[in-house]
């Protein structure tokens, strides 16, 4: 997976991130979006890895979501 941007989500964040992926989970499927969610206990924050050639649609939704901080 070739990492383009790592987003910090905190809790709520995350629940707006996972409901937008259930949402889309048909148009992610056939794009083939990949994304990896990890837990950093540390920052205790969820890191959303997205790679390189994902979609704009993610990217914009994420930069949304942190901006509800």
């Amino acid at each position: 997976m070739d990492i383009e941007k790592i987003y910090e989500l905190n809790l709520k964040q995350f629940e707006q991130w996972s409901r937008f992926c259930l949402d889309n989970t048909k148009e992610m499927y056939e794009n083939k979006d990949s994304f990896m969610n990890v837990w950093d206990r540390e920052k205790e924050k969820y890191l959303i890895y997205i790679e390189q050639n994902e979609q704009s649609g993610i990217k914009k939704f994420l930069e949304k979501v942190l901006d509800t901080i």
